[in-house]
Order: C-alpha cells, then structure tokens, then sequence
C-alpha cells in the first residue's frame, strides 16, 4: 500500500490590481511512518520545466498518518506529489500518467478522500434511566467520476468485530468549513445514534465511493489501516 496520498487540490484565480493571477493548494495525506518526513510537490508550469514545492506539516498529527498542505503561486500544468522518509522516497503521480486538471479546477486523489470527521455524543433519557449515546459525522469529498454513485463510510463501533455500512447525502460543492470544491462533490454522513458501545473507546471506519455506471468502487482507508477516532464527544481528524 502506497504510503502516500493526494487528499484535495485545488486551482484558484485572483483577478485583484486588474490581472488575473493564478495558484494552486494542495493538501496530501501521508502514512506516519516515522517522525521526520518531507514531502513536496513535483511540478511544471510550461510541460517542460520542472520544481519543487515543499509542503508543510498541519498539526495536529492524527495518529497514524499526518496532513501536510501548501500553496504553489504560479500556473500549474501537471504534478506529482513526493514523500521522503526513513531513507525511502514514495511518489504518488497518478499511476504514473501524474495529475493535471484536464478543465477541471479540483482533483481529489484516488476519487475519494475523507475531507472531516467528528465523533459526538449525547444523552436520551427514559424508563427512568439516561443513557450516554454515541454517533460519527463527517464529510467526503469524490470527484464527479458520474452521475449515479453511492458515497458513504463502513464503520465498527466495537473494535472491529461487525461492521455496518452507512450511505451518504450529496450536499453540494462546499464544505462546511466553506471550501470551494468546484468540479468536485461534497458528501456528508452520520450513524445513527446508539448507546454507546462499551467494547471499543474508538470508532474505526473508511470511506468509499462507488459509481453504479460502471461498477467501479473507491475506497480511502488510511493506507490500508482503517481510520480510528476517539469517540470522546468533539474528536475531529481530517
């Protein structure tokens, strides 16, 4: 499994002192495989010159894997992202054909990502007891790879031993923290509220993205480990 991860990128304009400039922001996933790492976007402007672009660590770190974000003010024509660590380089470029925005102004790596997800918990009172209950939120985000799909997560509430699907609700191009998406999709998700699960302290899930057309499936599942959150009411990964 491929320890590194295109989450979100994204080609902005700003026509602001009567030209139009362009940039682009990347945000990348990353296996957290040791402490030290480096991770930089490989690109040209033109299709024949090449640079790098380092990227920058978002604290904080989410376990077992790290989110590393930057900026890149000048055109971009393709791209591949670069990770270095432990004495290893890992490239993720697209199955090699590397990423570009062919008219689109948003690319999502592999078609899906987890954008946000928040564990909550309440309680619900009756028969003369108040019982603590216990749910995920959250947001994926999918490129529009076709019209009919199915977005959601496949969640386990008690370590691992069952696990149930719950299917998502297209909510349009931006997400709630009001980005932009454009030609990409937003998603958002909740469980269903149940007593909370003493079995395990944490929720482990993925996402997926399967588009009904072709029967193709998507799916963002932490390199292969399974995203874990807390289900301490408020714990957010992203």
């Amino acid at each position: 499994m491929n320890p590194v991860r295109l989450k979100l990128t994204q080609k902005l304009f700003d026509s602001g002192g009567g030209f139009e400039v362009t940039f682009t922001t990347v945000a990348v996933k990353v296996q957290n495989l040791a402490y030290t790492k480096n991770v930089v976007v490989r690109y040209t402007p033109d299709n024949v010159h090449w640079t790098n672009k380092a990227l920058a660590w978002e604290a904080p770190s989410f376990g077992n894997y790290d989110l590393f974000s930057g900026t890149i003010n000048e055109q971009v024509e393709q791209f591949a992202i670069r990770y270095a660590v432990h004495g290893e380089t890992f490239w993720d470029n697209n199955d090699g054909q590397n990423y570009d925005f062919q008219g689109n102004l948003t690319t999502i790596g592999e078609n899906v990502a987890l954008y946000k997800a928040t564990a909550r918990q309440g309680t619900q009172a009756g028969g003369g007891f108040t019982v603590t209950t216990s749910w995920l939120e959250g947001e994926v985000v999918v490129n529009n790879y076709g019209f009919s799909k199915n977005v959601g997560i496949a969640i386990s509430v008690d370590g691992g031993a069952t696990w149930s699907g719950v299917d998502g609700n297209l909510s349009g191009t931006t997400t709630s923290d009001g980005k932009f998406i454009g030609s990409g999709q937003v998603w958002t998700f909740k469980t269903p509220e149940l007593n909370l699960n003493p079995a395990s302290d944490r929720f482990i899930f993925a996402v997926f993205h399967r588009d009904l057309a072709s029967g193709k499936e998507f799916w963002d599942n932490n390199f292969g480990q399974n995203y874990l959150i807390s289900k301490d009411d408020g714990t957010t990964i992203s």
